[in-house]
């Protein structure tokens, strides 16, 4: 199956449009849980058990398994074990380098790890990105206006009549009909999300940055369904993760996610809330 079908199954199965980030931070994790052979595996594990029936894609961020070096990289690998096969995965490592080491990137992420989607910083061009388009099954989300307060810095830059992220998307269209792709967009940029879906009509958008940054979820799902109604990947990861630092908090975190997975519903066409 690939991404695109695993997706909107996963929408449809799920009733949602809720991607939790699983970025473990060692020094939030439960005091209960420090000493477990791998806190970080049992931490992520137990939140993933409890919010599998509720999202439509996890995504794992590299630096947070890396920076452990052999535990990490151990951790990351079981719990892309224990998310079920028909809940696709995104890898958050925003990669981005010249042809033959972007293949490496895209090798790891895709033949070694076996997730469904990563994040790519699409910069120095064509060349860093071809090597994960040639994966026909998976997609590359493309870094495009992101959440972060720098992106103005380079991303609303003028390129002719235009800014560079309006650019860009016009780039990935055209690199769509080589290989699958879609957009990060900051779910903190709710007013352009509009013109950006305008743009990209049939592409996925992945939208961090709600909670914690204070994206509008509502926004979100308003602006950016495509003509599916479907096509929107909304992000939470801290607000979901350490919803509570107790014993319960793998039942917060599913409570967390189904708060975020009305909210969205509600925001829909039709509004849904089973």
């Amino acid at each position: 199956m690939n991404f695109s079908d695993k997706f909107n199954r996963a929408i449809d199965q799920n009733n949602s449009f809720v991607c939790v980030g699983l970025d473990p931070d060692p020094a939030r994790i439960p005091q209960h849980l420090q000493t477990e052979a791998n806190p970080v595996l049992t931490f992520v594990r137990e939140i993933v058990q409890a919010t599998q029936d509720l999202v439509c894609a996890y995504k794992p961020n590299f630096a947070f398994y890396g920076a452990l070096g052999r535990s990490g990289w151990e951790a990351l690998e079981a719990i892309l074990d224990a998310i079920p096969e028909s809940i696709p995965v995104i890898l958050d490592f925003k990669a981005g380098d010249i042809g033959n080491t972007a293949e490496r990137y895209a090798a790891m992420a895709y033949d070694c790890l076996g997730v469904d989607a990563t994040t790519v910083n699409p910069l120095m061009g064509t060349d860093a990105v071809e090597p994960f388009l040639a994966y026909s099954d998976k997609c590359a989300f493309l870094l495009c206006l992101t959440s972060n307060p720098g992106s103005a810095d380079f991303q609303r830059l003028q390129v002719g009549d235009q800014f560079f992220y309006e650019a860009l998307i016009q780039k990935a269209t055209t690199w769509s009909q080589t290989g699958p792709c879609g957009l990060v967009v900051g779910a903190t940029h709710p007013e352009e999300l509009a013109s950006i879906r305008a743009l990209a009509p049939h592409l996925p958008i992945l939208l961090p940055g709600i909670g914690s940054q204070g994206g509008n979820a509502e926004a979100m799902v308003q602006n950016g369904l495509d003509d599916q109604d479907r096509g929107i990947l909304v992000n939470s990861s801290r607000s979901i993760l350490y919803a509570s630092n107790g014993l319960d908090f793998a039942d917060a975190a599913r409570q967390a996610t189904e708060d975020l997975r009305q909210t969205l519903n509600r925001a829909r066409p039709k509004a849904v809330n089973a």
